[in-house]
């Protein structure tokens, strides 16, 4: 299966080191579509699941909430960021990996050799994140079902991953995909988590709220 990637940036030099780095990839087949400077030139293509590369250094907008908007166009593409060394805390990855962002490149000397690693280790499941956010994303999960669940409750297995998906906006047919279960099953997982946790819509595990929450349990 080929990869087809989207850099979305309205640097030049940049999507041209990128395109030659990934022109050097043999190990997995990767089809490269040309730039998108914005936004709405990345969205003329519906209902076509993409790995995107936001450039954080020079898009003018919140790289997660752009994300989110790709993936409600795009359902089931995947969201790398290239960040500027300088302007990367542990608080914005933080929060952007809430918003569904899967891992972070730094733009430093080696970026271009981290850059496929990242890729396929998104690509293969695993979130390309320095390991306390992961940290701070559980201690998260773990406080809201204290806060939250109703008493003599518990979430199953699968209840909690679900519960993990949902912290980071994935739909039910990106749950349904990462967990090789039909949208049928999630749909009813979801009602169960969202049931125990009192919570009336998903719209109750906001990101930028628990994100927040997230920066104190990691402090």
């Amino acid at each position: 299966m080929v990869l087809t990637i989207q850099v979305i940036s309205s640097h030049p030099l940049l999507t041209r080191a990128v395109e030659k780095t990934l022109a050097h990839v043999k190990n997995f087949p990767i089809q490269v579509l040309p730039p998108a400077s914005s936004e709405g030139e990345a969205i003329n293509l519906p209902n076509c699941p993409r790995f995107f590369l936001l450039d954080g250094c020079s898009l003018r907008t919140d790289l997660g909430r752009l994300a989110a908007r790709c993936r409600t166009n795009s359902p089931g593409s995947k969201f790398l960021a290239l960040l500027s060394p300088q302007n990367c805390s542990y608080e914005e990855k933080t929060r952007l990996f809430y918003w569904g962002i899967d891992g972070f490149v730094e733009l430093h000397n080696t970026w271009q050799t981290e850059l496929p690693l990242a890729i396929r280790s998104v690509m293969e499941g695993q979130p390309w994140v320095p390991p306390e956010i992961l940290l701070a994303f559980v201690k998260q999960a773990k406080a809201l079902l204290d806060a939250q669940l109703l008493p003599g409750h518990s979430l199953t297995a699968r209840e909690g991953q679900v519960l993990q998906f949902l912290m980071r906006r994935l739909t039910n047919k990106e749950i349904s995909n990462a967990l090789g279960i039909s949208e049928r099953t999630v749909k009813f997982h979801v009602s169960n988590v969202l049931s125990k946790l009192q919570l009336d819509d998903r719209r109750g595990l906001s990101p930028d709220k628990f994100a927040m929450k997230a920066f104190a349990a990691g402090a």
